[in-house]
């Protein structure tokens, strides 16, 4: 009896055993396996792991929003393509221009940079870019994300050599209101007899009319002549210019601009020590209350947000330069468009150059246009999404100037590297009559036709 139970007993045990295998065995087959991470892995790690080098004057206490939106840019490709690595190097405006120019002279370019038109020629010459029309037109999303115009100063013979990163006027007088109320001046000049009247008046009562900041040479150039000129030429001479076409500097209506932006240094409207500081120098005399105007960029808006005291914030008001008499340009002309752009070194090839394009993409896609305004910027991009509440008074004051006006070609954007150094050397001689209107443009048409040659 106990030999049948135990076999009994015996059999059940081994039935069970079975049982419990076959469920083991059923449960492996029916659940997939969780492989999920270890795909994200194998993926992650198939990627080639990049290093970029990138170098730019994007310094967030002179351009905050262009700043800012590079900056939300990067690190969102840390966790969108962890495998691509940017080492960044962050100049001032006029540091940069000088180690770029240097870099590209002894052939030692970053592989991502900025570029502004007046480089555009060299580097293609020297081979440092080449265009991306086969990328934009991989990528038609991409390509129509851009605002028309926007890559005028970047394009030779319908071909496109970089990403423009912003677009704003580079010629904004920024005044104080108080300032000029104190003086007797109820409004801002409309014509260029009541402008100097006012500098008169201005400087009569102890300020420095206009604070320029022109060691970096650009300023009297970018911020000032382009608009100046325009006031005398008007656009169609520029074009003529630019594509060599006829127009000359040495005409007479370059002349007179030239002329009159030295009256304006002669009777006194800038500080004497205009070639000793910079752009960002000039600002203190206004700040300080000193100084009744200077005349930069749209950029400098965001310096005003964040450097003046608040009674002078209150204070600013913008607009542009008054009419000249008997002017061929249009009266509410502002140079500007986009003439800062970012690009990447011809010589990439394989998986740095698809790294540096995905790194363009990020660098002008609606995000990042949406930062840039929503941070008192220009975007060169159709802007996604962003909270209007944010815009500061000044911001939304210089939005309705740009409506009521139109952009004229800013000159050191979309003529030669060479053309520009010699004006921009020149005009700082200019305005400590250290030579002469006439002698200045014989200079820089000389130069001008050894492009010709």
């Amino acid at each position: 009896m106990k030999l049948k139970k135990f076999g009994s007993i015996l059999i059940v045990m081994l039935m069970l055993a079975t049982l419990m295998v076959g469920c083991g065995k059923k449960d492996e087959v029916d659940k997939p396996e969780d492989n999920t991470s270890k795909q994200d892995t194998d993926s992650s790690e198939s990627k080639e792991t990049v290093t970029l080098s990138f170098i730019h004057n994007l310094d967030p206490e002179v351009e905050a929003g262009g700043a800012a939106a590079l900056r939300n840019a990067i690190e969102e490709l840390k966790v969108s393509h962890p495998e691509i690595i940017i080492k960044e190097e962050v100049l001032s405006h006029d540091g940069y221009d000088k180690k770029i120019k240097a870099l590209a002279a002894g052939n030692e370019m970053p592989d991502l940079f900025q570029v502004k038109g007046s480089m555009v020629d060299t580097f293609i010459s020297n081979g440092i870019i080449s265009d991306i029309n086969a990328d934009l037109d991989a990528d038609p999303e991409w390509k129509d994300g851009f605002l028309t115009g926007s890559f005028a100063a970047f394009t030779r013979d319908s071909k496109i050599y970089a990403v423009p990163q912003s677009s704003k006027s580079t010629s904004v007088v920024f005044y104080n209101e108080s300032i000029f109320n104190e003086v007797g001046i109820k409004e801002f000049p409309k014509t260029w007899d009541e402008f100097t009247s006012a500098i008169k008046a201005l400087k009569d009562a102890g300020y420095t009319p206009i604070s320029l900041g022109n060691k970096g040479k650009w300023v009297a150039e970018s911020c000032i002549l382009s608009t100046l000129g325009d006031r005398f030429t008007g656009v169609e001479w520029f074009e003529s210019i630019k594509n060599h076409d006829g127009a000359k500097f040495t005409d007479p209506e370059f002349v007179s601009a030239l002329t009159t932006f030295q009256e304006l240094a002669k009777m006194g409207a800038f500080n004497t020590d205009m070639n000793s500081i910079d752009n960002m120098q000039q600002k203190t005399p206004y700040y300080n209350g000193k100084a009744a105007m200077f005349i930069e960029g749209a950029w400098a808006i965001s310096s005003i947000e964040t450097d003046a005291p608040e009674e002078i914030k209150n204070s600013t008001k913008l607009t542009i330069l008054p009419t000249v008499n008997d002017g061929k340009g249009e009266a509410m002309a502002m140079s500007g468009g986009a003439s800062w752009a970012f690009d990447l070194n011809a010589n990439l090839t394989g998986a740095k150059r698809e790294a540096a394009i995905t790194v363009l993409k990020a660098l002008s896609n609606e995000t990042y246009g949406a930062i840039l305004a929503e941070n008192n910027s220009n975007p060169a991009v159709k802007a996604g999404p962003y909270d209007e509440s944010k815009l500061t008074r000044l911001f939304k004051e210089y939005n309705a100037l740009v409506d009521n006006c139109i952009y004229t070609p800013v000159y050191d954007a979309q003529l030669s590297t060479s053309v520009i150094e010699v004006m921009n050397s020149g005009i700082q001689e200019l305005l400590i009559d250290m030579t002469t209107p006439e002698e200045l443009a014989k200079k820089i048409q000389t130069e001008y036709e050894k492009e010709s040659n």
